[in-house]
């Protein structure tokens, strides 16, 4: 793990050959055992690939947990009484409480370290699984998004910054890493939850089951040494303090290089996680009523086949930089949507799973192409903040467009609804694609 040591004045330090804790770790790669004596809980010098194992693991089963209640929504529905308004209301609780938290502490990893988030985050993330294992009311369902958001927030971040300092030497594989487990853990979280609520206790058993799985993954967590995040720097140089000031909420500023990859990928990402979120809410729905079978499972099946194809795609086929192809990657997308949309007027679910598969299958492609581009510009001493700033926008697409879409359910009926959105959302990546396309000004 990618860590700050000492975290800021006032705190013992141990002292190697004249050099304090923080120095002699440095650099990245693995500081000499005997180096490592210390008393402290946290002594642990894991291999890089055991610390990078952790990471993704906290990511993904983060991220599964966030979307556990996918499938579980139409009990949720019939025991609460919620109208599909509400349901795509607590998706977005989930997001207005995840931003504003990305927003305020996203930088606070490149002072305090990626574990002095990732580590609380995770376990937060527990915490909002029983909330949620206990809720009685729509309300108690709210806090516990709401709880589910703010961990997302606090390690979105951290976990994508702390693998690209394990990987410096790999920028490609910690941007594949961090987004396969973000989709794959999206995508995987309807099916999770649909399999582990087939027993007697379904609206229980999937929640406290996951805690459980999350709270073990603290244990490692804790006793791993920290590493010091960023730039490998030369031994003479001071080591960096921390202090209060650092830890102020910044104004969140564009990279001051590699602006357009930013740009395009933060609106890439936009577009496709509000994509994402409709079909989380509503796609169990929609396959129930095309499909004519009530099955959680079905539905959660079609709610991972876009995510899931996109976590495949970003795994399988390696970043480009070829214009063309990423363009035709979101002009994919778009028409994905529109066969998903066929499906539904002329009764065809293959035209479902064709559209999904495709749609995501194009999305991941082109989203980790632009990426994996913004990430390898960003500066590795701000990259937790530049990528905090990269997902905040992300994520909005996952908050305002879910609620208008599930005004428009309530109002106008499920089909219409969804057409409305998938129309608007071709568009946008119709002008994405061409955004993409035009050749980039020379300064």
């Amino acid at each position: 793990m990618a860590d700050l040591s000492p975290a800021g004045p006032g705190l013992r330090t141990a002292q190697f050959d004249g050099r304090r804790l923080s120095e002699a770790l440095l650099p990245l790669e693995l500081a000499p055992r005997p180096q490592l004596q210390l008393s402290a809980i946290s002594r642990w010098n894991a291999m890089r690939g055991v610390r990078v194992g952790l990471v993704s693991t906290a990511l993904l089963l983060m991220l599964i947990g966030a979307n556990l209640a996918t499938p579980i929504y139409p009990l949720l529905q019939q025991s609460l009484h919620l109208t599909a308004l509400d349901t795509t209301i607590l998706f977005t609780i989930y997001v207005f409480a995840l931003v504003p938290v990305l927003a305020v502490v996203g930088h606070w990893s490149d002072h305090l370290g990626r574990r002095a988030l990732i580590l609380p985050a995770v376990a937060l993330a527990a915490a909002g699984d029983v909330v949620f294992a206990t809720s009685g009311s729509f309300w108690q369902l709210a806090v516990g998004r709401a709880i589910q958001g703010m961990a997302v927030g606090l390690s979105t971040g951290a976990a994508g910054a702390a693998l690209g300092d394990l990987l410096p030497d790999h920028p490609t594989l910690a941007a594949k890493l961090t987004l396969a487990c973000s989709a794959g853990g999206v995508a995987l979280g309807p099916v999770v939850g649909a399999l582990l609520a087939g027993g007697s206790d379904p609206l229980i058993t999937p929640f406290l089951l996951h805690a459980v799985a999350l709270l073990s993954l603290c244990i490692p967590l804790a006793v791993v040494h920290p590493r010091m995040p960023g730039r490998n720097r030369p031994p003479a140089s001071p080591p960096r303090i921390t202090t209060p000031a650092h830890l102020r909420p910044q104004r969140l500023r564009l990279p001051r290089t590699g602006r357009r990859e930013f740009l395009l990928a933060a609106t890439a990402g936009f577009i496709s996680y509000a994509v994402f979120g409709v079909y989380l809410s509503l796609a169990p729905a929609f396959a129930a009523k095309l499909l004519h079978t009530p099955s959680h499972l079905v539905g959660a099946v079609v709610a991972a086949l876009l995510l899931g194809s996109s976590a495949a795609a970003q795994l399988l086929v390696p970043p480009t930089s070829d214009r063309t192809v990423i363009a035709l990657g979101m002009t994919g997308l778009a028409s994905g949507l529109a066969l998903v949309v066929a499906a539904g007027y002329t009764g065809t679910p293959a035209l479902l799973f064709i559209g999904s598969v495709l749609g995501g299958a194009c999305q991941g492609v082109a989203f980790r192409s632009l990426f994996t581009t913004a990430v390898a510009a960003m500066n590795p001493e701000r990259r937790g903040s530049e990528l905090s700033a990269l997902w905040i926008i992300v994520y909005l697409g996952s908050s305002l467009p879910i609620v208008i879409v599930g005004a428009l359910v309530q109002r106008y009926g499920l089909l219409p609804a969804i057409s409305g959105f998938a129309t608007v959302a071709a568009l946008l990546c119709t002008a994405l694609a061409l955004a993409v396309a035009r050749k980039p000004r020379t300064p």
